[in-house]
């Protein structure tokens, strides 16, 4: 009877751990820098994120990436002194599917190995407009929900 308690209150204190080192690998809290995600996402905001390969993406989902060379963000780096390590977009077309207008692109879908990410706030988002496709292995993950509130403005 002592075995099967002492294994029970093992796997009881197993469980806990266990599900601490699957949440360490995959998910993931990232803040959101900028405006470009703007009304979705505000500068400051942080978001979970779960990590998936770019195969896993579907268009509409808003996704996490390695930042693009540090040249296609000067604009930002002048602002703000420096160039997040990640960028939030909205994936806007995976590969095969057509470039949408906006984009400047070598052919009219979008390359294997690929994806079109958008802004939000295209007005103030530097984005596959910019940078073309983006390769699928700068995708850290897709994400889940905004764990902060949303900034208010300053009265």
């Amino acid at each position: 009877m002592t075995a099967v308690l002492l294994a029970a209150a093992g796997i009881a204190a197993a469980a806990p751990l266990a599900l601490l080192l699957w949440a360490n690998r995959t998910l993931v809290a990232v803040d959101v820098v900028g405006h470009s995600m703007e009304p979705a996402f505000h500068h400051g905001d942080r978001v979970l994120v779960r990590r998936v390969p770019a195969k896993r993406l579907r268009v509409g989902d808003v996704a996490v990436l390695g930042r693009p060379d540090t040249g296609d963000l000067r604009d930002l780096a002048l602002i703000m002194g420096s160039v997040p390590p990640w960028v939030v977009k909205r994936v806007a077309a995976l590969p095969g599917d057509p470039v949408p207008a906006s984009v400047p692109a070598r052919g009219g879908t979008v390359p294997p190995g690929h994806l079109v990410v958008l802004g939000d706030n295209t007005g103030h988002s530097t984005d596959s407009r910019v940078w073309g496709p983006v390769p699928d292995g700068r995708v850290l993950g897709v994400v889940l929900r905004r764990m902060t509130s949303p900034r208010t403005p300053a009265a």
